[in-house]
C-alpha cells in the first residue's frame, strides 16, 4: 500500500483586492442622471452580475418589459425608442392638485 506524503507548505501571496467595475464606480451619478432624463417614469438599475444597465417603465404603462443597455447612454437610447413607439410620454400624470387649480 502506497503512503501519501504531505506536500510542503508554500507561502502564497495575499489575494489581490477586488476592483470595482467602472460602471459600478459611477453608479450613483449615472443612475441619478438616467432618472432625471427619463423624468422618473422608469425604474432603472445596474446589474452587478450582468454588468449591464436595466430599466422598466413605471405604471401606468402600455408596454411591460425590461430594457437592457451596456452603458447608460445605450440604455437611454433604447428607452427613448420604446417611448417613441408606445407613446409613454403621453401618459404622464398631472401633479397632485393640478385639477383643483383649474
Amino acid at each position: 500500500m502506497k503512503v501519501l506524503q504531505r506536500a510542503p507548505s508554500v507561502d502564497l501571496p495575499a489575494p489581490a483586492e477586488r476592483t470595482i467595475p467602472d460602471a459600478a464606480a459611477m453608479l450613483p451619478e449615472a443612475l441619478a442622471d438616467l432618472v432625471e432624463q427619463t423624468g422618473g417614469q422608469w425604474v432603472i438599475w445596474y446589474g452587478h452580475y450582468t454588468r449591464r444597465w436595466w430599466a422598466m417603465p413605471r405604471a401606468p404603462y402600455p408596454w411591460f418589459g425590461l430594457v437592457e443597455g451596456h452603458t447608460p447612454p445605450d440604455l437611454l437610447v433604447k428607452v427613448r425608442e420604446i417611448e417613441e413607439y408606445y407613446g409613454l410620454r403621453r401618459l404622464v400624470r398631472a401633479p397632485v392638485g393640478a385639477r383643483e387649480a383649474r
